[in-house]
């Protein structure tokens, strides 16, 4: 069994992230007050960088923990803030692009995301691009930086808001999986768990119609 270590950047609902995570995998829960040092002596096989309120490069902990991981070719799984310190990280610039709490959005997949397994049955019919996530954040990013691929966007006030992307070891979201308003998040957050920790068929674990268990920050 992985160990997954959550980095948890003070979110209101990380709890609901980390039981999804817990059915399947051993899962200890750190906060970003702590050190890199204290993180990997833990001995990930998994990081999980949580939600929470803030710019990255003021969470704590969280940017040395992902350089740390990127030179150590540890995975990360970033959520939200976790994403977008994925981002800064590879150069990208994360800025305000307009506050959106509490939405179900419908995200447009990009070739490289409809072709991913990741969403396999995720999409609706009509385009087979668009999936519903729950939206809570006012930071993102319309550019991609180099090293990273962007797998879907959604609209903001600034233009296409990058909503979900990969790198050779790290997969980062936008938007809240753990969210009701997310209708799949919990089969998309098992598939990148298993992805990243090294399942051959994590890219299709789960079924789409999952209960959309959890709740958004």
């Amino acid at each position: 069994m992985s160990r997954v270590v959550v980095v948890d950047n003070r979110d209101s609902f990380v709890y609901n992230l980390v039981d999804t995570l817990a059915a399947t995998h051993e899962t200890v829960v750190v906060r970003n007050t702590v050190s890199a040092d204290e993180v990997f002596a833990l001995g990930p096989d998994l990081i999980v960088a949580s939600p929470g309120p803030g710019h990255p490069r003021e969470a704590g902990c969280l940017m040395d923990v992902i350089a740390r991981a990127d030179a150590a070719q540890v995975p990360v799984l970033g959520i939200c803030l976790g994403f977008q310190a994925l981002l800064e990280h590879h150069g990208g610039t994360v800025a305000a692009c307009g506050p959106v709490h509490g939405v179900t959005d419908n995200m447009v997949l990009t070739d490289e995301g409809v072709a991913s397994p990741l969403f396999s049955g995720l999409a609706g019919p009509a385009t087979g691009r668009h999936v519903p996530v729950a939206r809570y954040h006012s930071l993102g990013t319309t550019e991609m930086p180099e090293g990273m691929t962007a797998l879907g966007y959604c609209r903001s006030e600034t233009g296409p808001v990058v909503m979900a992307g990969e790198s050779a070891n790290a997969i980062g979201l936008q938007f809240h999986p753990e969210s009701l308003l997310s209708p799949d998040g919990p089969v998309l957050l098992n598939r990148c768990v298993a992805r990243l920790a090294g399942d051959p068929g994590g890219g299709t674990a789960g079924h789409a119609g999952g209960d959309g268990t959890g709740d958004g920050d």
